[in-house]
């Protein structure tokens, strides 16, 4: 029996309407996209959301926080008003300061009697003031600057004293409390404290004589530190406040 293939050698119709693209090699596409570049952290060009604080008002530098200027204030304090480093020096100078008044009075009565001070200028020498001729001024200055340990405990009075009223002041804004607030320096320290005062405050002002093993009266030695640098100290460091008051 013969068969008719003449029908399944027809070409065979394509489907009405648009043409349907074709899928196109994978390399075709992969040579369309950019390619990838890789950025490295620090030469993002990314602006950032936050590069700075904003600061409303006047801006201010903290140079402490709050518990630090507590401990350095009272610990100041306790320097100067309480017993510190600088009245325990003052005692042992008073010592020392007894022992040379007592040659004084055998050696030169009558200078010992008269009124006369010292202190220590900025080189660390022993500085007398007084009502008196430049022959007894030099004499009482060789004699007091021979003494090494009167020397020794004057200079460490007045350095406890300009650094502890230097802590006392604290940075940023000056204090105004206390004797941080007037201008003392190395430079006119013996012309603001006479040591001779201070060693002569014995108790007794305040109703407070010294403690046992003591020759100073704390109360007395602060109140006369107190009333000289009131009578002859430029209150320098101050703020408004203090000036109105």
């Amino acid at each position: 029996m013969k068969v008719d293939t003449s029908a399944l050698a027809q070409p065979q119709v394509q489907p009405s309407g648009p043409a349907t693209p074709k899928t196109p090699p994978k390399e075709t596409v992969n040579a369309t996209l950019a390619p990838d570049v890789y950025h490295r952290s620090g030469e993002q060009d990314q602006t950032p959301t936050y590069n700075r604080p904003i600061v409303i008002g006047e801006g201010r530098v903290i140079v402490e926080t709050a518990e630090e200027t507590i401990k350095r204030t009272l610990d100041a304090e306790s320097q100067l008003y309480l017993g510190g480093d600088m009245f325990h020096a003052a005692d042992k100078m008073a010592e020392h300061y007894d022992e040379f008044m007592g040659m004084l009075e055998q050696t030169d009565p009558q200078l010992a009697k008269k009124n006369w001070g010292f202190s220590v200028d900025e080189q660390g020498l022993l500085k007398v003031s007084g009502d008196l001729s430049e022959d007894e001024i030099a004499t009482l200055e060789e004699k007091l600057n021979s003494n090494d340990a009167l020397v020794k405990y004057a200079n460490e009075v007045k350095e406890a004293f300009l650094k502890y009223t230097d802590m006392e002041r604290g940075p940023g804004i000056p204090s105004s409390k206390g004797w941080c607030k007037y201008d003392v320096s190395n430079e006119n320290f013996a012309d603001i404290i006479d040591m001779k005062s201070l060693m002569e405050e014995r108790g007794g002002k305040r109703g407070q004589m010294p403690n046992f093993g003591e020759k100073l009266s704390l109360l007395d030695f602060v109140d006369n530190m107190g009333e000289q640098l009131k009578s002859k100290a430029v209150v320098a460091f101050s703020d408004k406040r203090t000036l109105t008051e």
